[in-house]
């Protein structure tokens, strides 16, 4: 017993300083001009060296996204911007070793980690809290940039309200993920972040399509009539109080959506990130399915612009704003691996129960088509709680 509490003292800072920095991606003591900072991925590749160089066992699911990793090295020598190279390497392998050291952290500290989950949920709160209320730049020397404005809601401790709004969504799937005592508290903590501090309309369409997803492989009358009501009580409030001259956007888009659902293509944001995942799904078919040099996105897009009306706001960068879009585009068709192996992670986790099963990987599958970042740690902490689930399920209670 003695020795335990030694060697948790031992790893104590190293496993604060790894999950704070995979839970605050966007914060930094030094900008290095991107988005979300390296941090994350620099502590766990740290980490993963100093703690586990004797001792690697490899689950065969995570074997798979190193393997990927290890072929998108490959990427550099037909790559057309080495900035952009770089850029996309750190972020698949991010994918590969996040979820691989905190699978490592919740065996060996399980107890320790839910605390920090919760002390996370917090912070991110009491910080969009004070941005609301006081001053929407608050704390923001600890990020790269910050964004919003008068109708957008407040970024907290990332660089803009729609990254606040998903930090939150994946914090929310790694508590119903573990078995955590009096999780719903903070789960409902953080739906409160999502519609009033983030007003983030991404968020709010994740749910949406949680809640899509729940009715086809969950429902029943209570559920239902519950969802009837609830409804009708957004429907009667929505026409009452005239939410759609409110200038708050999500209210704008919203009242977009029900005059004419057409009309949410026109949305510069919506406009942009619907592009992003259309023109990398496009540009993965037309290069037959191989990979396409890395940064070439940007050229290809442009040129597919003047062939069409619908998208209407080029980006002059290389990024790719889609999870699933970035990987099909740059690795071709070997990228497939990465959506078939994160479905079997949900699969053998939620075994048990089909339903699951189907909702999560349908969800799941859905929403990394979106404007998620491949260095995005709480991806791989995602993937890393199912597979403590699986392994470990109702063992801990924190």
């Amino acid at each position: 017993m003695f020795n335990s509490a030694l060697k948790f003292k031992k790893y104590n800072l190293r496993y604060v300083i790894v999950i704070l920095f995979s839970f605050f991606p966007y914060v930094t003591p030094y900008s290095f001009g991107s988005d979300i900072q390296p941090w994350s991925f620099l502590s766990v590749s740290i980490f993963s060296l100093v703690v586990f160089y004797k001792n690697i066992k490899f689950k065969l699911s995570l074997a798979f996204l190193f393997i990927l990793s290890a072929y998108s090295l490959l990427l550099l020598l037909i790559a057309v911007d080495i900035l952009s190279a770089v850029r996309s390497i750190l972020g698949y392998l991010t994918m590969s070793s996040v979820p691989f050291v905190f699978y490592y952290i919740l065996k060996t500290n399980y107890n320790f980690s839910v605390k920090l989950l919760k002390f996370t949920t917090i912070i991110y709160f009491l910080v969009g809290v004070i941005q609301l209320l006081f001053n929407k730049t608050f704390l923001s020397f600890l990020l790269n940039r910050i964004s919003g404005g008068d109708s957008r809601g407040v970024a907290s401790l990332t660089v803009e309200p729609t990254f606040y709004g998903i930090i939150c969504i994946f914090l929310i799937l790694i508590f119903l993920t573990l078995d955590i005592k009096n999780k719903y508290k903070y789960i409902y903590l953080l739906l409160i972040q999502i519609f009033l501090l983030s007003q983030s309309s991404m968020a709010i369409l994740f749910l949406i399509i949680y809640i899509f997803y729940y009715f086809i492989f969950k429902l029943n009358i209570k559920i239902l009539f519950l969802s009837f009501f609830g409804f009708f009580i957004i429907y009667f409030f929505w026409f009452f109080l005239d939410l759609s001259s409110y200038n708050i956007r999500v209210f704008q888009i919203l009242g977009q959506l029900i005059e004419n659902p057409s009309n949410i293509i026109i949305d510069g944001s919506v406009n942009e990130r619907a592009a992003a995942i259309y023109f990398s799904i496009s540009g993965f078919f037309d290069n037959y399915m191989l990979p396409n040099p890395i940064g070439s996105y940007s050229v290809y897009q442009n040129q597919e612009l003047l062939k069409q009306e619908t998208f209407l706001y080029p980006t002059s960068s290389n990024r790719i704003a889609s999870y699933y879009g970035s990987i099909l585009f740059e690795l071709g068709v070997i990228g497939i691996v990465i959506p078939v192996v994160y479905s079997i992670i949900i699969y053998k986790a939620y075994r048990k129960n089909i339903r699951d099963v189907f909702l999560y990987i349908f969800f799941i599958n859905t929403i990394l088509f979106s404007a998620i970042q491949l260095s995005f740690p709480l991806v791989g902490i995602y993937m890393a709680a199912l597979l403590y689930k699986e392994n470990y399920e109702t063992s801990n209670n924190s």
